[in-house]
């Protein structure tokens, strides 16, 4: 079980957690702030190159965790608190990397014996384009916005999909004209991978793991755009496991990728229910599962030639059986490249719910845009400032994830890792308002148990209770929150005055 502290100090006393416990720390950490800059000023220790800013941090990340929004003036109590929270966002000496480093520094994790998913995912941030707003980069599509990508790493826990939060993030700004970006490019650059923008999966992936030391073992997984072979090889050389989705028909030794899969005998079929998307409809789909081991060969015209010559590794295609695709619709099929062993189903089928995972980090990309803190519309008006900015917002929204990811009681996270003692009575109190007379409408889950709050929390947010209702997203659980943040704050006040 996972071993966490704020800071380890003789000097005061600190709450000890079991677990990442990120929402506790935004909700609880500004009483301390002050303890824990002193102590860091003693030991002459500063992340950002000044010690004062590292006040700020718990501060702003508790407003924004706490009033869901990333606007100045919504999150400053006061004129002074805003314009502190303003040029702590814009400080040269404040970057996203360092945001996330330091975030990671307020906790003292013990890793030791856990497997932990790296998960990796890239998404775009457009902004309108004004006079006053340094250029942000230009956007691969039709737009008048201008904007930057962001790649960044969720780390989840192998075991059971628990959150731990977000493990490093990179900026990635084009200030190329759009026309170049419409110019047909050779499939491989000249450039060695590490000068590449796609190094930006090892480059992020390794910052995660230096902040999640001493783990039995770390997993990327990723979407068709880690299909790279640089990078494949590159996991192995570092000792990491992998999880991609394939991209493309790769060249094999002796034959095609898809024409070789197309040869393998079915092994397994099962069903589950997709999520509705903007390409498919909620449906249940029937899927058969095949599974191999295949050699990649470096490719012909890669220029890195110090890279191995072959790659051995395993594939699992799941595809949807034609009478249950909705017509007009793709159907499901993916095609997973895994370093892991597929010796048994139970392996497969393990594999499989990793990769499924993965979708737990475009719904934290879906929580920082225009449902959630709705990022895009900061009146910020520097690069530098956004960046800060999506970072620390991107830090709220993953802890977001941690409620939905623990509504079906599947996570092993206590609800002291995320909300005070004060929060736990308050939620026992409201358990009583929104149980219904029957027991579909009971909150079965045990009340030190984080599935209990996230159980309060969707209520809150406007789930009605029921099981075979459409799950509570992130968005709900976000509403939740902000009305359970205004009824702590009553409760305490009640609690304070009686």
């Amino acid at each position: 079980m996972l071993k966490c502290e704020h800071i380890k100090t003789p000097h005061f006393e600190h709450p000890t957690l079991t677990g990442s416990g990120t929402l506790w720390y935004a909700h609880n950490f500004k009483d301390i702030a002050n303890k824990v800059v002193n102590f860091r000023m003693i030991k002459n220790i500063s992340t950002f190159g000044n010690k004062k800013l590292e006040k700020i941090f718990p501060l702003l990340i508790a407003q924004m965790a706490s009033k869901f929004t990333v606007y100045m003036r919504q999150l400053g109590e006061n004129r002074s608190e805003q314009v502190r929270f303003n040029r702590f966002i814009n400080n040269p000496k404040v970057s996203p990397e360092k945001l996330v480093s330091f975030h990671w520094q307020q906790l003292d994790a013990d890793f030791s014996g856990q497997h932990l998913l790296i998960i990796g995912d890239t998404t775009t941030l457009s902004f309108a384009d004004r006079a006053d707003r340094e250029y942000l980069g230009y956007l691969d599509k039709k737009t008048d916005k201008s904007g930057f990508n962001v790649h960044s790493a969720m780390v989840v826990d192998a075991r059971d999909g628990g959150s731990y939060g977000l493990g490093g993030i990179k900026m990635i700004r084009n200030l190329n004209p759009k026309g170049k970006s419409k110019v047909k490019t050779k499939s491989y650059s000249a450039d060695k991978f590490e000068q590449t923008e796609r190094y930006k999966w090892i480059e992020v992936a390794q910052s995660a793991v230096d902040h999640c030391k001493n783990a039995d073992s770390y997993t990327l997984i990723g979407d068709r755009e880690a299909d790279i072979y640089a990078l494949i090889a590159g996991t192995v050389t570092k000792d990491w496991q992998f999880v991609f989705r394939c991209r493309c028909n790769r060249n094999l030794s002796n034959g095609k990728l898809y024409q070789t899969i197309d040869s393998w005998p079915v092994e397994h079929q099962y069903s589950f229910e997709v999520s509705p998307t903007k390409k498919r409809s909620k449906h249940t789909a029937r899927v058969d599962v095949k599974y191999g081991s295949v050699t990649l060969p470096r490719p012909e015209r890669h220029p890195d030639k110090e890279l191995v010559d072959q790659v051995a590794v395993n594939v699992i295609e799941i595809k949807e059986q034609a009478q249950t695709v909705i017509e007009g619709e793709p159907a499901v099929h993916w095609r997973i490249l895994t370093s892991h062993p597929v010796d048994t189903l139970e392996q497969v089928m393990q594999i499989i719910q990793w990769y499924q995972w993965r979708w737990n980090i475009e719904q934290a990309f879906r929580t920082l845009k225009l449902r959630g803190l709705d990022v895009e519309r900061s009146e910020l008006e520097s690069y530098h400032g956004l960046a800060n900015l999506a970072t620390l917002a991107l830090i709220t929204a993953m802890q977001v994830m941690q409620l939905v990811q623990a509504r079906d009681g599947q996570t092993q996270q206590k609800i002291e890792q995320v909300f005070s003692p004060t929060e736990k009575q308050c939620m026992i109190l409201l358990k009583k308002k929104f149980e219904g007379k029957t027991q579909k409408q009971k909150n079965h889950h045990p009340p030190d148990s984080l599935a209990f709050a996230s159980w309060i929390i969707a209520r809150l947010g406007g789930w009605k209770g029921y099981q075979k209702e459409r799950p509570p997203g992130p968005i709900t659980m976000i509403n939740g929150l902000i009305r359970f943040n205004s009824m702590v704050e009553g409760f305490t006040l009640l609690n304070e005055f009686t």
